[in-house]
């Protein structure tokens, strides 16, 4: 007897859940739709999720947030991009500019659904380059962004070295315990997963390049590439990994004095030092109401239950003041 899934539950204490649709480009997404057991706030949140991610984000923080939300009051949407998750399209085929057009259209369906005027965008890794990129269609009320990097800086060598480096002493460390030399003659540990760690970001800017660039990847070396994918976002097309040292800020421009953003990092991302210089250099040089937080010993994706709830505390409490 097969299990039939409920279009929505209530969950005591947190609120309601409803699984929604809608489309895009003749694409079908799904999501998740929270509301609080109670009247909800005027203020409400959009997620926009990883590039290798969806709605539930890493360790289901993103489902997590979204429920500690509808707790405190405030309704959120969740959703899997194109190509990722329960949502339609295929995911060779996701890019930059098509996450951007369906951001804009989830916005359009939770503003069309529960009558929100306030909307905060929470974006997570590359999730939050797309919001800062489709920003003029978004009318946001505020950015809570997590691990956001440069954009474009997947060609910043300069990063990439920084990383190696820290994963090198990561490592290192590791080779002194002899558990670590145990489980390597045992085949335990994959050296060349050690390598791809260490070396792969190197190896794969070219590819990721394309990715975000929305051109789709020649099946060989003969072939070319024959048409972009989805309607290019202003950002998106023109920071699309541009060649250089440092990635440029030409779409930061889209981050305005009226809009407040809070930033959050943890200490033992190796990415995050150079975030904070990139964003933070912008923020002060503009006068923009731009706030960035650090985690102490959290990881890029705040895995652990502490980390994880001091976002939640961090994010509630942003929300509470645009409230």
């Amino acid at each position: 007897m097969s299990a039939v899934l409920k279009q929505e539950i209530a969950i005591p204490g947190i609120g309601r859940e409803e699984a929604v649709g809608f489309a895009v480009d003749g694409a079908s997404l799904r999501g998740i739709l929270a509301r609080p057991e109670g009247e909800a706030k005027p203020v409400g949140v959009v997620f926009s999720h990883g590039w290798s991610g969806n709605r539930s984000g890493p360790q289901g923080l993103l489902t997590h947030l979204a429920r500690q939300f509808a707790a405190a009051g405030y309704p959120s949407l969740r959703f899997d991009f194109r190509g990722r998750g329960e949502s339609g399209g295929e995911g060779l085929e996701a890019s930059l500019p098509s996450m951007a057009e369906d951001l804009a259209e989830a916005a359009r369906m939770f503003r069309e659904r529960t009558g929100v005027r306030k909307v905060v965008f929470f974006g997570l890794c590359s999730g939050g380059n797309v919001t800062i990129g489709t920003l003029p269609k978004l009318s946001a009320a505020g950015l809570i962004l997590l691990s956001v990097y440069p954009f474009s800086d997947g060609d910043n060598f300069g990063r990439d070295v920084h990383r190696t480096f820290h994963y090198l002493g990561v490592y290192w460390r590791k080779a002194t315990q002899g558990s670590t030399w145990r489980r390597l003659f045992r085949g335990d540990v994959s050296i060349k997963g050690v390598c791809n760690v260490l070396f792969g970001h190197f190896l794969n800017r070219g590819r990721n390049r394309r990715k975000e660039e929305g051109t789709p990847q020649p099946e060989s070396a003969d072939d070319k590439p024959k048409r972009a994918l989805g309607k290019t976002a202003k950002a998106a097309a023109v920071e699309s990994r541009s060649q250089g040292a440092e990635a440029p800020k030409t779409h930061l421009a889209k981050l305005k004095p009226e809009l407040p953003v809070r930033m959050v990092y943890g200490t033992a991302d190796p990415d995050a030092p150079a975030a904070k210089v990139y964003f933070g250099d912008y923020a002060r040089e503009h006068r923009l109401p731009h706030e960035i937080v650090e985690i102490p010993g959290a990881n890029h994706n705040f895995s652990s239950v502490e980390w994880t709830a001091k976002v939640a505390d961090l994010a509630t409490d942003f929300l509470a003041k645009l409230a």
